[in-house]
């Protein structure tokens, strides 16, 4: 063992016998420990919202999405289809129908301004429609009732031009979340057609993969395909408005908790500047046994690292374990008439839990450095003096 560790061993244990010093540790230490596991809490809080919204954008967001670089249209969608369905792992391609248009009850009481596009409403008949649950309760509509769609475009007929509509009957209705963007009514692709007057081809194409988070080496296979006249994104880039907010959510709650452990990290200071002071007379006998300056420094800056790593493990230990059993075992209830869950989610991400230890060990070693400088500038003659 090194004698700059053998020393700060030596005086995080031998301070025990003095109350004001062991008490100032251990507050060090606490203070150290509440504010990692906080920060770890906090990031597995936001971890687990995240994670559940990512999840929903990667089942109802097309994976892959190629448009035209210029234009309302398609030119060539028997080319976009036979490449879309050349690439590896794709699982199904399709095209993106969709619009404007007005949603209404059968008696035409309510109506409420809709985007709809094709899709898959269950059950599979010509007239079924999927809705979302906020359409619904606004139309006060209920499985099996019938409602009305109108385009936003007409056709022409024997009395003069006419609102194209469309009779549909809900086929499923279910609940979207604050942030998704998707259609509020989905219709079959025929149906779509009508609506919007697209008899061939599509505004894009759309695929799903076998393996959503490896869709960028499928989008760049297919704009090597494709050329510049398509452009390909990904669901990554569909949703980057909504990625960018919530990375910047969490970089937020990082630095605003982060502020437990810069306080922690004064107490720190209190107290290898407090040991410091009781240990004058020792470093004037180091010194004069031949201990240079840059061991006496390193002698404190261990001191600060040995606090800095217990409060750390303490608090990582305490903030994981506190993480998983609340999501283990569901403790913090949601009621399920309101949000999505049932219950709050809590995810422990290896990367996350690393960048707080990291940044507590760093933080407790920066306190350490004053405290541990002014130990290294004491004299020999001077640090026995004032020790008397």
């Amino acid at each position: 063992m090194r004698f700059e560790t053998f020393v700060a061993l030596r005086y995080l244990s031998a301070s025990r016998r003095q109350a004001h010093v062991a008490l100032i540790a251990t507050i060090s230490i606490v203070g150290l420990a509440v504010g990692v596991a906080a920060l770890v809490v906090s990031l597995a809080l936001l971890s687990g919202f995240q994670d559940r919204i990512r999840r929903q954008m990667m089942e109802r967001t097309a994976h892959l999405r190629v448009s035209p670089a210029r234009g309302a249209s398609v030119e060539d969608p028997e080319r976009v289809v036979r490449v879309l369905s050349s690439l590896p792992g794709v699982l199904a391609v399709e095209p993106a129908i969709e619009g404007r248009a007005w949603a209404s009850d059968a008696d035409g009481t309510t109506t409420l301004p809709i985007r709809y596009r094709n899709g898959s409403p269950a059950p599979v008949n010509p007239n079924s429609a999927r809705i979302t649950s906020a359409l619904a309760a606004r139309l006060h509509l209920a499985k099996d009732d019938l409602f009305r769609v109108t385009a936003a475009r007409v056709r022409l007929s024997p009395i003069g031009p006419i609102p194209v509509a469309e009779l549909l009957r809900v086929g499923e209705i279910r609940r979207a979340g604050a942030l998704e963007k998707a259609a509020e009514v989905e219709v079959m692709e025929a149906t779509a057609r009508r609506l919007s007057g697209v008899a061939k081809g599509a505004g894009a194409y759309e695929a799903r993969v076998r393996e959503p988070l490896r869709a960028a080496a499928a989008a760049a296979a297919a704009r090597a395909s494709l050329g510049p006249a398509y452009r390909v994104e990904t669901w990554r880039e569909l949703n980057a408005p909504l990625a960018f907010a919530l990375r910047l959510e969490k970089l937020v709650i990082f630095v605003t908790v982060a502020l437990v452990i810069v306080v922690a990290a004064l107490n720190i200071v209190a107290n290898i500047a407090l040991t410091v002071v009781e240990k004058k007379r020792d470093l004037g006998v180091f010194t004069a046994m031949g201990a240079m300056p840059g061991a006496l420094e390193r002698v404190y800056l261990t001191l600060g690292a040995v606090i800095g790593l217990i409060g750390t493990s303490a608090g990582i230990l305490f903030g994981a374990g506190l993480s998983w059993a609340l999501d283990r075992f569901e403790l913090v209830p949601l009621p399920g008439d309101v949000y999505l869950l049932s219950h709050v989610p809590f995810a422990v991400h290896p990367a996350e839990v690393a960048a707080v230890a990291g940044f507590a060990l760093a933080t407790a070693l920066a306190a350490a450095v004053l405290p541990a400088r002014a130990a290294a500038r004491l004299a020999p003659g001077e640090a026995i003096r004032l020790s008397r």
